[in-house]
């Protein structure tokens, strides 16, 4: 019987998530039913990962649904180290204990009847001999009993949708944090998008004073003027200013995308490598300081990538 957690769902609202559906890989959940028969409970527990590594444990009478059980939690937990654990308190006797394989006991109470009548052994502690026997308890076989898969489904739904809660409002959080750092970079940006009119001058009143020293007859001013502006351009970092800020602006707009710790750990790369050309390009104090605390904060947001879904 193939079952799906769509087919026994639970109507939840998660909240205003309109604009930021991102998700931590660290969760809890848990969910409990009672029956007449049992008590089920289903945990899920999850910590981050770079893959999905799932763990499932299940009572020894359902080992058989393990793997539609794991089928539907590969789909819905995508990433991370996870672990499910379904566990059941049975309330009747029946339940509780492995029966005894009559067909086993009696072939050992006849063999060891006639090996004792052989050998002229005391027959009274024959059946403790027997209880510790191989094989005597035969394990409770699954009967596939269609209302303990739909229960089963059905703890594992509503324990899946407090997990669910959990990871959003953890992403909830880092969310805030990831657009915090981010808008930290953009105000460092700006600043050093005002400091550079004044580094630039600065290049070139350097240059112009070192070179008034020299004997005005030996300078080509036409060269020179080459070569004053091929070392400006060299120097110059507007296109890594413009696609910095194009980076931070697309990775505030990921954030509210759904299972996007891959996509921003991208983003985050591509930053990083503009704000470490600025850094070697700029050769001014100031835009120095502001560099140091723009890959500060960048470090502290690839530490909370490694955290999203």
């Amino acid at each position: 019987m193939h079952l799906k957690f769509a087919d026994y769902k639970v109507c939840v609202t998660f909240g205003q998530r309109k604009n930021n559906m991102l998700r931590s890989m660290t969760g809890y959940g848990q969910a409990e039913i009672n029956t007449d028969r049992y008590t089920l409970k289903a945990e899920f527990k999850s910590l981050n990962n770079k893959f999905l590594e799932l763990n499932v444990r299940l009572p020894k009478v359902w080992l058989s649904k393990e793997y539609e059980i794991r089928k539907e939690c590969n789909t819905l937990i995508e990433r991370g180290s996870c672990q499910l654990a379904i566990t059941a308190q049975f309330k009747n006797a029946e339940d509780k204990v492995s029966p005894i394989n009559k067909d086993v006991a009696m072939y050992y109470l006849k063999e060891l009847s006639s090996i004792c009548e052989s050998s002229n052994i005391d027959k009274n502690n024959l059946a403790s001999s027997i209880l510790q026997l191989p094989n005597l308890f035969q394990p409770i076989e699954d009967n596939n009993n269609e209302t303990d898969t739909k229960t089963i489904m059905e703890v594992i739904n509503k324990a899946f949708v407090e997990f669910e809660k959990f990871r959003l409002k953890e992403g909830e959080i880092l969310a805030k944090e990831l657009e915090r750092l981010t808008n930290n970079i953009v105000q460092c940006l700006t600043e050093i998008d005002q400091m550079d009119p004044e580094r630039v001058k600065a290049i070139r009143e350097n240059i112009e004073s070192e070179l008034s020293q020299l004997k005005e007859e030996n300078i080509d001013k036409n060269r020179f003027e080459q070569e004053l502006i091929y070392y400006i351009e060299k120097l110059d970092i507007s296109e890594e200013k413009i696609r910095l800020k194009q980076h931070c602006s697309y990775f505030i707009e990921t954030i509210a995308l759904k299972s996007a710790g891959k996509k921003l750990g991208f983003i985050a790369q591509e930053m990083g490598r503009e704000i470490n050309t600025i850094g070697s390009k700029a050769n001014h104090f100031k835009i120095q300081q502001r560099v140091v605390e723009m890959k500060d904060d960048l470090e502290k947001i690839k530490e909370q990538i490694n955290n999203i879904l």
